[in-house]
């Protein structure tokens, strides 16, 4: 098997030597080339067509993000950002123009080096990368003549599970809701503890719902999407709390865990659940599935044609526990249907 080609793209020689070294010490990858700003990786991709590009953004000559959208435009491969706290901003504008995932430049050590190559293994397996705009084109949705408002909305819950590829999905998503969604949503999203609010903040700006890190004990509100801390497991209690739980040894790096979340949902909304699994490797999300399904509940997994990583949706598919396997582009208005079609009052204890 031919090793996976990477091109790494910084500025700085020590950020671009300690990638280097990471991905040296796996003899399935090979570092075919380094380009010191965006004009020089433009230059170079044609000849050394890497398999993946890790990326940083805020470069001389020309930043991350004009190289990303040149870059999907022109020859798309699959790109991972690389950066530090201090441009993360920048780095979620990336993901919007067709970068698949991200890493804090704080995470690149040898401690790191097994998630850093992990990454890389999972990007190179990506048969066909879009332009992230050609699936927002098809995801506009028409206003709904019947807008999900109103008291039932408190009545029904979307829990959703993703990981790699994740971000750009359950922007889609958000945005295919609309702004006249009022059912509440909580995310189970594997990320690093330092990017989760730099998320909320690019998901607020891209999405016309409210995003927030979610509290311990908050009250779930209408048209509120809570995203689990990463360090932390989100979950929902029986009274309709949020939760934040530590984070067992054995649950390894997978994190926030999406089973954690899913199964905790049905405790209080019963066959009002709605699990949503996006894309993201590994099968962290199928045990909730199941348990959302068990209660009556309804289950949708993002296509493998639309994931950027078909792990967990086919890991949940192969267990017999999805209701629907959609693109995502028609998940929103799948999740739409769903809750007009079994609007079900709640009966007081």
């Amino acid at each position: 098997m031919e090793p996976i080609k990477v091109l790494i793209v910084d500025d700085s020689a020590v950020v671009r030597m300690g990638i280097r070294k990471m991905l040296m010490t796996d003899p399935d990858i090979r570092v075919v080339g380094e380009a010191v700003n965006g004009a020089d990786a433009l230059a170079k991709q044609p000849q050394l067509l890497p398999d993946v590009i890790t990326m940083d953004v805020s470069m001389p000559v020309m930043n991350g993000l004009e190289t990303t959208e040149r870059i999907m435009a022109t020859r798309p491969v699959p790109i991972l950002i690389v950066t530090g706290l201090d441009t993360a901003d920048l780095a979620f504008e990336a993901i919007g123009r067709g970068a698949m995932e991200i890493l804090g430049k704080a995470e690149i050590n040898p401690e790191n080096a097994r998630e850093f190559i992990r990454k890389i293994k999972t990007l190179s397996q990506i048969k066909k990368v879009r332009n992230p705009l050609d699936v927002r084109v098809h995801c506009a949705l028409p206003t709904p003549s019947n807008p999900v408002t109103g008291g039932h909305a408190l009545d029904w819950i979307i829990a959703t599970a993703s990981a790699t590829g994740g971000t750009q999905a359950l922007a889609l998503l958000l945005d295919g809701l609309g702004k006249d969604w009022r059912t509440p949503i909580v995310v189970a999203h594997h990320s690093h503890p330092e990017l989760v609010h730099k998320f909320v903040e690019w998901l607020n700006k891209t999405t016309p719902l409210t995003v927030c890190v979610a509290e311990a004990q908050q009250t779930l509100l209408p048209g509120h999407v809570y995203v689990s801390p990463a360090d932390r497991n989100l979950e929902i209690s029986s009274l309709g709390r949020l939760l934040l739980q530590p984070i067992p040894p054995r649950d390894g790096i997978d994190h926030p865990s999406c089973n954690a979340l899913l199964s905790s949902v049905v405790s209080r909304y019963g066959a009002q659940s709605i699990g949503v699994i996006l894309t993201g490797m590994g099968e962290d999300g199928v045990l909730g599935a199941k348990a959302i399904k068990a209660a009556g509940g309804h289950v949708i997994a993002q296509d493998e044609a639309t994931s950027v990583a078909y792990g967990m949706a086919r890991a949940a598919v192969q267990q017999g526990c999805v209701d629907d396997e959609l693109p995502i582009q028609a998940i929103a208005d799948r999740i739409r249907a769903l809750v007009d079609r079994r609007r079900v009052p709640r009966v007081s204890t």
